[in-house]
């Protein structure tokens, strides 16, 4: 047993993996999920003086300065790595084509300094897309499923000895300030007003699982190996979560299904609006067994909020 210890030890400070992103939410649960196990990382930032990347400065990870529009610099950056954390911000009308061209220029700079292994992020359901309710009388806008699919497939088709594709769905954080804003607008005043339907299930997972399934792949490239997979924490509906947020903080939530009109009226992002009638028609539908195989518990929505409790007093309370 100890010798088998010895010889993951030896494997993890072998490694060096590169986190793109690793300032954001995902990258940086992946630092965390790393550096847990030993292994040596390296953060690609697009700006090293920024309160983010000094703390990770601080926790002796390497930090550069990339642009993901320009190969060279992406390079540099991964020069020596044995593998990289591959995530793009996602896409929408306005920037059509750039998150496949980063996913592109990422893939391209790593092949050329040679590294060997991918992990990269999407979402769930991305490939699955044509198969919506409505898709082909244009119900939904087609960039952001069109665009994660476009990058999922650079990754798979690069030639890498190893990739690794993870299908995230809501990330609990996006319930905590500030993110929450841009979900649920009037949350802070006890209001979860949205398209939502109350018997829609809202499918989640926390930044540290994913950050927990990515470095378990590096660590275990051969189990991982060309599996492309969703995960989920946390099956819930709107009223469920609201009572979720109240058992946790003590403040109760209002749940309330509104219109396209009354969310232009409180000020919502029309994409935002269009997200949730999304989910009503469609969802993630993440099979809880789908990941098993790879023996990673995952946690409740409850046992998330519970860890960040002070944040949501902080923010939430009456």
């Amino acid at each position: 047993m100890v010798n088998l210890q010895n010889n993951l030890n030896d494997m993890s400070n072998n490694k060096l993996i590169v986190v793109a992103g690793a300032a954001g939410t995902q990258g940086g649960a992946v630092v965390d999920a790393l550096l847990a196990k030993g292994i040596a990382v390296r953060a690609i930032v697009r700006n090293k003086n920024t309160d983010a990347a000094k703390a990770l400065a601080a926790r002796n990870v390497d930090v550069v300065e990339a642009s993901f529009d320009d190969v060279e610099s992406l390079t540099e950056a991964v020069r020596g790595g044995t593998g990289i954390f591959s995530m793009q911000m996602g896409s929408h009308p306005g920037n059509k084509g750039e998150e496949s061209q980063h996913a592109k220029n990422l893939v391209t700079a790593a092949k050329s300094a040679g590294v060997e292994q991918i992990v990269h992020t999407s979402v769930a359901r991305a490939g699955d897309h044509k198969n919506f309710v409505g898709w082909n009388e244009g119900k939904w806008e087609p960039t952001y499923w069109e665009e994660k699919v476009a990058a999922i497939d650079i990754v798979k088709e690069a030639g890498f000895s190893y990739w690794t594709i993870i299908k995230p769905p809501l990330i609990m954080e996006n319930l905590l300030p500030s993110k929450s804003a841009t979900l649920f607008p009037t949350i802070a005043q006890g209001k979860l007003f949205s398209a939502l339907q109350p018997e829609t299930i809202l499918d989640w997972i926390s930044p540290q699982n994913i950050g927990q399934f990515a470095a378990e792949a590096f660590v275990q490239p051969e189990k991982f190996n060309k599996k492309e997979f969703a995960i989920v924490g946390d099956k819930l509906t709107l009223p469920e979560i609201a009572e979720t947020l109240s058992s946790v903080i003590g403040r109760k939530f209002e749940v309330k299904t509104i219109t396209q009109e009354e969310a232009t009226e409180l000020g919502f992002h029309e994409l935002s609006h269009q997200s949730f009638s999304w989910m009503n028609a469609e969802g993630y539908k993440v099979d809880q067994q789908e990941a098993a195989e790879f023996g990673i518990e995952t946690e409740s929505l409850k046992t998330y909020l519970e860890r960040n409790k002070s944040i949501l007093l902080a923010e939430y309370s009456e």
